[in-house]
């Protein structure tokens, strides 16, 4: 069995993009092998849905957001924070059926990123960082940037001292 694929890692959290990133519409990151869609929702705050449509299973992440809901690109059914889907537009004014959903999760913007964890009972919070809010301190972002890689490698590559020179 993958590591990765250990349910415990599924109750930690994770930083996965800048907050910044979200403004542009819906973003696509897999973390630990489950691909996810990250958007604004109605008051500006991430979240974090299962990357697939319900209906057809295409990726919201290929759609648009508006209201803070997601819209797939391919029927166009739209979907809340919550994952519920709240339009139908072939359905014209009813209701969409409850059971019309898709897995939601836990997200938070934090420290500058979007933060998720995969279970609805986190081991722990979001580990505090008191100097980013400490003026006496200042926050760099570095880069964002998407590495097709494990993440032991991406942890090797910064501690290993020959790359400084």
């Amino acid at each position: 069995m993958l590591v990765t694929r250990q349910p415990v890692f599924r109750r930690f959290w994770y930083a996965v993009a800048p907050v910044p990133l979200l403004a542009d519409g819906p973003v696509p990151f897999t973390l630990l092998g489950e691909p996810l869609v990250l958007f604004n929702d109605a008051d500006g705050k991430p979240a974090a849905l299962a990357d697939r449509c319900c209906h057809r299973s295409a990726r919201l992440s290929g759609g648009t957001v508006a209201d803070g809901c997601v819209t797939c690109p391919y029927h166009g059914w739209t979907y809340d924070s919550a994952g519920k889907c709240v339009r139908i537009p072939q359905a014209g004014d009813r209701e969409p059926n409850p059971k019309f959903r898709v897995p939601s999760y836990r997200c938070e913007a934090r420290y500058g990123y979007v933060w998720v964890c995969l279970d609805d009972n986190p081991l722990y919070d979001i580990p505090p960082l008191p100097e980013y809010d400490d003026p006496a301190f200042r926050s760099v972002d570095e880069f964002y940037e998407v590495w097709n890689c494990n993440g032991i490698r991406i942890t090797e590559n910064h501690f290993d001292n020959a790359h400084f020179t």
